[in-house]
């Protein structure tokens, strides 16, 4: 077994780096590849939990770890070695895609199974929501999120999740990030702008926050904005959306 106790904070994150089975060929290759990308070492930050250590999330292709390089916090994407995708490449060029306009964690580095990014030190918006807040917060953050669903629209970018964002964005002050593109792609027609809408205002617990403070107009009148929008999502029906959501 390789010894590198400066590399990883706790014992357990040995196996993590090769999660679920810890095959030591596969940790001993991950742990080369990281350090030829300049990480320094793993740290032990993350509201998740993994093996009883923190981690800053995980899924069923990936386990997301927070690190050091160069001395400064990244986020590490491990592919699971259970997950059935052979490699996180995919993810990887539409991640790219998406920070061609500013949107998402940035990449820095990638290999078959590696994914290394900023690490975004925000809450989950679900997590943002439960606490007090003003309307006119409220009212900035559906503003800045339908911004950027309507950035990726017009890169033919489907983020894949947004209809559910509770736990894809994160917000750290006045900054909102959309994070997670593993189920994103570039093949099927986007949805962003739609699937933030019904997700942030129609038949769900995060409505329910915006629904008490935003003076919406009906189901129906909305319906038709939409569809307006996805015929033709441009500058003006985006436009025309924002202000019959009262935020502009």
């Amino acid at each position: 077994m390789i010894q590198d106790d400066t590399f990883f904070p706790h014992p357990a994150y040995r196996t993590v780096l090769g999660y679920p089975t810890g095959d030591e060929t596969v940790i001993a290759r991950r742990l080369d590849r990281l350090r030829h990308f300049g990480v320094e070492r793993l740290t032990a930050h993350g509201a998740s939990q993994l093996l009883a250590v923190p981690v800053l999330g995980y899924g069923y292709c990936g386990v997301v770890l927070s690190a050091l390089r160069h001395g400064q916090p990244v986020a590490i994407k491990l592919r699971r070695l259970d997950c059935r995708q052979p490699d996180l490449h995919h993810e990887a060029r539409l991640l790219q895609h998406a920070n061609s306009v500013g949107i998402g964690p940035r990449l820095h580095a990638l290999s078959d199974d590696i994914l290394l990014m900023d690490r975004v030190d925000g809450v989950p918006l679900a997590a943002w929501l439960a606490t007090s807040r003003s309307d006119d917060a409220l009212k900035r953050l559906l503003h800045q999120l339908l911004r950027q669903g309507f950035e990726l629209d017009r890169l033919h970018l489907d983020h894949g999740a947004l209809r559910y964002p509770g736990e894809h964005v994160l917000i750290d002050n006045d900054r909102i990030t959309l994070i997670d593109f593993s189920h994103a792609s570039d093949q099927r027609r986007p949805n962003n702008v739609t699937s933030l809408v019904q997700g942030l205002l129609w038949g769900t617990r995060l409505a329910e926050t915006f629904q008490s403070v935003q003076d919406l107009p009906p189901q129906d009148a909305l319906r038709s904005v939409l569809r307006a929008y996805k015929q033709q999502p441009d500058d003006a029906s985006f436009h025309t959306l924002c202000c019959a959501l009262a935020l502009l």
